[in-house]
């Protein structure tokens, strides 16, 4: 996730050797940074999303944080392509997927904000992700959907299967575990991964958690949905998953071969949908009309100059094209249709007022009308086309079975794309700083769970406070106590003898401090590590400095201690 602190992050090199740099590298991907702290953020969502789900136990920490990493190589990778394309989030796009997710969630618009707020969530980071899933999604249907290609005889044969004759049917949502492989494995890799994968297929029949084995090995995008790929029906799914429709709830498919690696495919629910009540069969128009309006209050004479030059737009019309009628009404219909033509789309009997329904289905395509009078004023109508409808049948239904068979298409396509985008990336790995996560044993409510961190927040800030205003004081015992006995100076000291040398000295020779903390932001790690990360004004005799400040906090008995201080001077 994107924070301020890491655009400076590449520049913290030609800083003075006090100045370390802020995150340190996990990988890089195509010339693209992927930070330790996004690394170590993702692993900690996939642990409070096991411990949600109900999980009894948790996976080991290393392998989560190995597969956060690929996670977000792929990430960063597809959003580079998304740059490549030109593709961009516009404001107005913004703001509709925030309101949908308001919406989804039940909340008042502009609410969303707020509750983020309240569950110590930014509002910031969470638009950064949704304009990042976004661009994510647009470059999937620039660069894969839109090269999908389902044939009429495809999307016939689906509708003759299962639409033709309506029906309830089971729809089963189901899960996978995914192993990826290239797209021409060597022998020897192809049968590592066939193995691994019934290793962790019998893991699952000896009863581990799927969850789990999906946070640890599943390769797939939908890893952090838990493996979840959705609701399907019969022909919904590629015909290799076919089998895991049939399966009870909680069924396990034997591991299955694609052309882009193998998946494990679990039954996670089951529900029935009805035959859908279609309605009965009619028929529909498609018509254009020129509105010329009669105000209110016009005498019979003006009413009568209006009908006539109806009378004549109508004469003029009569066996004109479709694009002639079009280019008219734009230039005399007083209707809100007039910028389009007059277009009035397809309708049946009943959408209309019954004077304009009764001379619109009575003409035959490409006709047009005389004059005909309503309570909006006087129409000129032509029928552009007629057709007769079924609401089971395969040209209704075309679209939504095309958008289907596509669906399935994709289920194929993603993971060779993906599998692409890492072939032909540049990519190196860096070692990230070891730290151990333990989460919380106790399980609390959502109103304590919140409580507890709002009590945290104040404890943190407090010795927040406590180190600011020891150092303003220059009171050295304070300032000193506030770290940690474990506390690590950097490389530009050879020990915390060293290091508190300089500081004691470097406080004490001032005659005047004053820091000001803003922009504080408080992240909580695990259990007993936080981290706070704020903007730092400095200002001692005649010097100042603004910087972007990170610390890493420790809890003890004795309380919150600062065990890493990092710093870097903003652009």
């Amino acid at each position: 996730m994107h924070f301020p602190f890491l655009l400076v992050s590449l520049l913290l090199l030609a800083l003075p050797a006090r100045a370390e740099t802020i995150d340190a590298i996990a990988a890089i991907a195509s010339n693209n940074v992927i930070t330790c702290y996004e690394v170590e953020k993702d692993t900690q969502e996939m642990l409070i999303q096991l411990r949600q789900s109900g999980a009894a136990n948790l996976p080991d920490v290393a392998k989560l944080r190995q597969r956060s990493l690929d996670a977000q190589i792929v990430k960063k990778l597809q959003l580079i392509e998304a740059k490549k394309l030109e593709l961009s989030v516009g404001a107005e796009e913004m703001a509709n997927a925030i309101q949908d997710v308001e919406t989804r969630n039940g909340l008042m618009s502009g609410q969303l904000k707020e509750v983020l707020k309240q569950q110590g969530g930014s509002f910031e980071d969470f638009k950064e992700n949704l304009h990042n899933q976004i661009l994510v999604s647009k470059v999937i249907n620039v660069a894969v959907r839109s090269q999908l290609q389902i044939s009429e005889e495809a999307i016939s044969e689906y509708y003759r299967k299962y639409l033709a004759v309506p029906k309830a049917r089971r729809e089963v949502q189901i899960a996978q575990i995914f192993l990826t492989l290239p797209a021409e494995p060597t022998p020897k890799l192809l049968a590592e991964v066939r193995n691994k994968m019934r290793t962790i297929h019998q893991q699952l029949k000896d009863g581990k958690e799927f969850a789990q084995l999906v946070a640890i090995y599943s390769e797939s995008p939908d890893r952090q949905q838990q493996g979840v790929m959705g609701w399907f029906m019969e022909g919904g799914v590629s015909q290799r998953f076919a089998p895991a429709l049939d399966l009870p709830v909680n069924g396990l498919t034997d591991p299955i071969r694609s052309p882009s690696g193998f998946h494990v495919i679990k039954v996670m629910d089951e529900r029935w949908q009805e035959a859908e009540n279609v309605g009965e069969s009619h028929d529909e128009v498609h018509a254009r009309h020129i509105l010329l309006q009669i105000p209110s209050l016009a005498d019979k004479a003006t009413r009568n100059k209006i009908y006539q030059r109806a009378k004549s737009i109508t004469e003029e019309m009569q066996g004109v094209s479709d694009e002639a009628f079009s280019i008219r009404a734009k230039e005399a219909s007083q209707g809100p249709s007039a910028s389009s033509g007059g277009d009035l789309g397809w309708f049946k009997k009943g959408a209309m007022l019954p004077v304009f329904e009764k001379a619109a289905f009575a003409m035959q395509a490409g006709g047009t009308s005389g004059v005909v009078e309503s309570k909006f004023g006087l129409h000129i109508i032509r029928v552009v086309a007629k057709r007769h409808i079924n609401p089971n049948s395969l040209e209704v239904n075309h679209d939504k079975i095309q958008q289907i068979l596509n669906n399935v298409a994709l289920q194929d396509q993603l993971p060779r794309w993906i599998s692409s985008l890492r072939a032909d990336a540049t990519i190196s790995y860096n070692t990230c700083p070891s730290v151990d996560v333990n989460l919380p044993a106790i399980e609390t409510s959502e109103e304590d769970g919140v409580n507890l961190v709002k009590a945290l927040d104040a404890e943190l800030k407090d010795a927040l406070e406590q180190w600011r205003k020891a150092w303003v004081q220059k009171d050295l015992k304070a300032y000193f106590a506030a770290y940690s006995k474990q506390f690590r100076p950097g490389k530009a000291y050879a020990d915390i003898a060293t290091w508190k040398a300089s500081r004691r000295d470097a406080i004490s020779s001032k005659q005047h401090i004053e820091i000001d903390i803003q922009k504080l932001k408080v992240i909580h790690l695990e259990e007993d590590h936080a981290r706070l990360e704020f903007t730092q004004r400095y200002k001692a005799d005649a010097f100042s400095q603004n910087d972007i400040k990170l610390l890493l906090m420790e809890h003890s008995e004795s309380g919150w201690h600062i065990v890493r201080e990092m710093t870097a001077i903003p652009k």
